[in-house]
C-alpha cells in the first residue's frame, strides 16, 4: 500500500511540476492569459503579491466554496492549491523562461505551454489522488444549479476574465486561443494516450486515510 502511493505521488508531483513549466511558458509567452490566469495575474499587480501568491489564494478560495456546498477533495487538490504555484514562483524567480517580444515567438510559447499543461495535468489525473479545485467547483455549480458543466465553465471563466482585467491582468488573441483551444488540446491528448478521465475515481482525502488506516492497522495485526 505505502509502496503504491509512494509511486503515484510521484506522479502527482511530476504532473504538477509539468503543469507549472507549461503555466510559465503560457505566462511568459506575453501574448494575453488563459481565463483564471488573468485573474491571477491582475491579483498579483493589484495587490502587489506574487503570481503563486494569487493562485494560492484563488484556489482555496475556490475548493473552499466546493467544500461548503458538499463536494469532496483529496491530497492532490491540495498539492495543486499550494505546490503547483511555488513551482511557478520560482520558476518566474529564475527566469529560465524568457518572456516573449513577438507575437509569432509569444503564439509559440503559448501552443507550447499548453501542450504541456496537457500532458501535466494527464500525469496528475493518472495519480487519482483528488480532482482540481476549479473541477470541483464546477461539479458543484453543475449540481447546484441544474446546468450543464460546459456552460457552468463558460460563465465562471468569463467572470475570471473581466475581474482580471480590471485588476490589470493580460488579456489578448492568447486569452481566446487557450479559452477555445484547452480544453479540445485536453480531449486530443487524452485520445492519443488512451485515458477516460471521467471513468477514473479521484481518491478524496477521508478515503484515503480510511486507505492508509487500514494498511497500518492490518500490519500490526
Amino acid at each position: 500500500m505505502m509502496r503504491e502511493y509512494g509511486r503515484r505521488l510521484l506522479i502527482l508531483a511530476g504532473g504538477l511540476m509539468v503543469s507549472a513549466v507549461g503555466i510559465t511558458m503560457m505566462l511568459q509567452a506575453n501574448v494575453g492569459l488563459e481565463p483564471w490566469s488573468v485573474l491571477q495575474n491582475g491579483m498579483s499587480i493589484f495587490f502587489g503579491i506574487t503570481y503563486g501568491t494569487a493562485a494560492m489564494i484563488v484556489g482555496a478560495a475556490v475548493i473552499a466554496i466546493a467544500v461548503l456546498c458538499g463536494e469532496s477533495f483529496g491530497i492532490g487538490t491540495l498539492a495543486n492549491i499550494f505546490f503547483c504555484p511555488v513551482c511557478i514562483d520560482v520558476l518566474l524567480y529564475l527566469g529560465w523562461i524568457p518572456q516573449m517580444q513577438s507575437l509569432w515567438s509569444g503564439l509559440l510559447m503559448l501552443l507550447a505551454g499548453m501542450e504541456l499543461l496537457a500532458l501535466g495535468t494527464w500525469m496528475y489525473m493518472r495519480s487519482a489522488l483528488g480532482s482540481g479545485p476549479r473541477d470541483a467547483l464546477m461539479v458543484v455549480l453543475a449540481r447546484k444549479t441544474g446546468r450543464s458543466v460546459g456552460l457552468c465553465r463558460a460563465t465562471v471563466e468569463l467572470i475570471a476574465i473581466f475581474v482580471g482585467w480590471r485588476l490589470g491582468g493580460q488579456v489578448g488573441v492568447g486569452t481566446v486561443i487557450t479559452g477555445v483551444g484547452v480544453g479540445t488540446l485536453f480531449n486530443l491528448n487524452f485520445a492519443l494516450l488512451h485515458f477516460k478521465a471521467a471513468e477514473l475515481h479521484q481518491e478524496n482525502l477521508p478515503e484515503t486515510i480510511r486507505r492508509l488506516r487500514g494498511e497500518q492497522e492490518s500490519t500490526e495485526e
